[in-house]
């Protein structure tokens, strides 16, 4: 993974960060979160100041919150985040159709970036993001 610095952070992306590290108990100041620019995987690139993914090359074309959701997926690989957790980072709140929202934002997502792979992997517990290099299967 290659994280690119940026000269103008993003204040509402910043503040889902900084909210995730509080439930992780990581103090803000251990991590750059105003670094951000870009997020660089096999096959997949997140471009924090425009909010642009490219997937292969080819762009795509993502909402807001579909955007924040895969980024904060992608930027913590293969850590498992239930849907309430999910909706607490990119939404900021709870409400009584939390889990369809995340779900449906999941399936969108999907949906989206199909022709690229399969990244976001659902597990017992919720989601995982799984980068392109593990989505490849072998064949004896």
């Amino acid at each position: 993974m290659i994280v690119i610095k940026t000269r103008q952070p993003d204040p509402e992306l910043e503040q889902k960060i900084r909210m995730l590290l509080e439930r992780e108990h990581i103090e803000a100041e251990q991590i750059s979160i105003d670094s951000w620019e870009k997020l660089v995987l096999p096959g997949l690139t997140l471009d924090g100041m425009t909010h642009e993914v490219s997937c292969n090359g080819r762009k795509v074309s993502l909402t807001r919150l579909e955007f924040d959701l895969l980024l904060m997926l992608a930027s913590h690989e293969g850590q498992i985040f239930s849907k309430e957790e999910l909706f607490r980072a990119v939404w900021g709140q709870n409400c009584d159709d939390t889990l369809k929202v995340v779900a449906n934002t999941v399936s969108n997502l999907r949906k989206k970036l199909a022709g690229c792979g399969s990244f976001i992997r659902t597990t017992h517990g919720g989601y995982a993001f799984v980068s392109q290099k593990e989505n490849v299967v072998t064949t004896p």
